[in-house]
C-alpha cells in the first residue's frame, strides 16, 4: 500500500522561522473490538517500541483494560508512562492523494496495542516496532512525499 505523507501546520520558532508545516507518515486506522469501532490516526514511528493509543480510544472501543496487562515505558522525557494492553483488530485505510491511485485495498490485522492517558494531548497513536514494523516492511520515500507498507 502506497500512502502520502501528511502535512501538519505548526508555528514557526527561533530555530525554524520559516517553517509552517511538518511532514510525517500518518495513517488512518479503523480499530475494532467486537461491535465497537472507531477511526483514529497514528504516526508510523520506527523509534517507538510498541503500538500505543490515547486512553480515550480504549473507552470508545469499550475495552476493559486489565491491570495484569500493564507496561511502563518512556519517551524523550524521563517521565514514566503506563499503558494497558489489549488485542484489537486494526485496518489501515487508504488515504487519497493526487499522486497515488485510489484502487488500493485496506489492510487488516490483529494488533496488540497499549492505551495510555499521557497520549491524550497528542491526539493520535504511535505504531512502533512490536506489532507494526514486526509485521510490515515500511519504505519511506521522503523526497517524493510518500511511504509504502508491504
Amino acid at each position: 500500500m502506497k500512502l502520502p505523507f501528511s502535512f501538519l501546520p505548526v508555528s514557526s520558532d527561533a530555530a525554524f522561522p520559516s517553517r509552517l508545516e511538518l511532514k510525517g507518515p500518518i495513517l488512518a486506522l479503523f480499530l475494532e473490538n467486537g461491535n465497537n469501532r472507531v477511526i483514529v490516526y497514528a504516526v508510523v514511528d520506527s523509534g517507538a517500541d510498541v503500538c500505543v493509543f490515547p486512553a480515550s480510544v480504549a473507552r470508545d472501543l469499550k475495552l476493559s483494560l486489565q491491570k495484569d496487562k500493564v507496561s511502563a515505558f518512556s519517551g524523550f522525557g524521563e517521565t514514566t508512562q503506563i499503558a494497558y494492553f489489549e488485542e484489537i483488530q486494526a485496518t489501515i485505510l487508504p488515504m487519497e492523494s493526487a499522486e497515488i491511485g485510489a484502487d488500493q485495498e485496506p489492510i487488516s490485522f490483529p494488533l496488540y496495542a497499549g492505551f495510555c492517558e499521557t497520549l491524550e494531548h497528542v491526539g493520535m497513536g504511535l505504531l512502533g516496532q512490536e506489532g507494526f514494523f514486526s509485521r510490515f516492511k515500511v519504505n519511506f520515500h521522503n523526497s517524493q512525499n510518500f511511504f509504502e507498507i508491504v
